[in-house]
């Protein structure tokens, strides 16, 4: 009964995240080269981006302030087990995605080379690596390590406004290091920080604070403020760029939470089918859309309006259809679970 109340309770939170994953793979679903492809689908995928990994990094942070009530844990373990959960893809896959990447070198846009300092800054540099995409685990693993500290310093309403005063600061004005994540734990610690600030305020109170009207006018806002900031040179002062961008983020995280929370309402078999899966399409997913890409776009010289939805259906399909293929079998193994991101048990 425990666990079913907080399956219920938590829902809402499984679909935002399945959302989540939806957007990432549209997002990385447009061609590259494509001179053809009108400006708006490029105005998209940027708009989509400005939350859809904020979204990522604000439910993180939701979930360990959530789960830090319930689940005891020493910091030690609580960093091994993440340790283990985010460097194992981050590592593995990508010492084996240098073999694939070489004999593809001629269809990608970035070289590979087989030298000492290449392959440090791969690892190092996240966004460097051989995967890319794989930016984000280095990334939320740093911010974990330093969560418990977060966590004590936002108790009181002070220390509270000076840790939000200070992660603003940052992705405002972020440091511009790509090294060990530095940049992009700038710009995502803020999501994280918020996800921990308005956990208790969203599971008691989310009835009432998340509403149809707020949410319509928060996607109004929030396109508004990015049609103003690619239409005129002037708001492209960094810093307050970095800032509308912020504004973006919460406003649509907020606007994807009312979604989540209404569809978990009703119930949704769509998204209950993500259940379990949708760490896995963050993991599986860039690499089907790469070779998807590949054949699509680079040798057959598909249209763009032909590329986008192939592209779109192989990175969302195949790490389900690869999950679901797996969840079936008997035999499963934790290095296979780590490596892929595969998890059966509720949020």
């Amino acid at each position: 009964m425990k666990n079913d109340t907080l399956k219920y309770k938590l829902q809402f939170i499984n679909y935002a995240y399945a959302i989540g994953a939806i957007l990432v793979v549209l997002g990385h679903s447009t061609p590259t080269g494509a001179s053809d492809m009108p400006f708006w689908i490029d105005a998209i995928r940027t708009f989509i981006y400005n939350f859809h990994m904020p979204l990522f990094f604000f439910i993180a942070g939701f979930l360990f302030r959530y789960t830090s009530e319930i689940r005891k844990k020493k910091y030690s373990v609580f960093i091994k087990g993440k340790c283990i959960k985010f460097l194992t893809p981050y590592i593995v896959l990508s010492l084996v995605g240098f073999i694939p990447k070489i004999l593809l070198s001629d269809f990608v846009n970035d070289k590979v080379a087989l030298n000492f300092e290449y392959i440090v800054r791969s690892f190092f540099s996240p966004r460097d690596n051989v995967w890319g995409h794989f930016w984000f685990l280095p990334t939320l693993l740093i911010i974990y390590v330093f969560s418990y500290l977060i966590l004590k310093i936002s108790i009181n309403i002070v220390g509270r406004m000076f840790l939000l005063l200070f992660v603003i600061s940052l992705a405002v004005y972020p440091i511009d290091i790509d090294w060990f994540a530095i940049n992009d734990i700038c710009n995502q610690l803020i999501f994280f920080c918020i996800g921990i600030f308005t956990e208790k305020l969203i599971n008691e109170k989310k009835q009432c604070f998340f509403r149809c009207s707020f949410a319509i006018l928060n996607v109004v806002i929030a396109i508004s403020i990015f049609i103003i900031l690619r239409h005129f040179d002037y708001f492209y002062f960094i810093g307050l760029m970095n800032f509308s961008n912020v504004i973006i983020g919460v406003l649509m995280i907020y606007s994807v939470l009312y979604i989540s929370i209404k569809l978990a309402y009703m119930g949704n078999k769509i998204l209950d089918y993500f259940e379990g899966k949708t760490f896995s399409i963050y993991i599986i997913s860039w690499p089907c859309q790469a070779i998807a890409e590949i054949v699509a776009n680079r040798i057959l010289h598909m249209h763009w309006y032909i590329v986008m939805p192939i592209m779109f259906v192989v990175g969302l399909g195949v790490p389900l259809l690869i999950s679901e293929i797996y969840r079936r079998v008997k035999w499963h193994p934790k290095f296979i679970n780590l490596l892929f991101g595969f998890s059966f048990k509720k949020v």
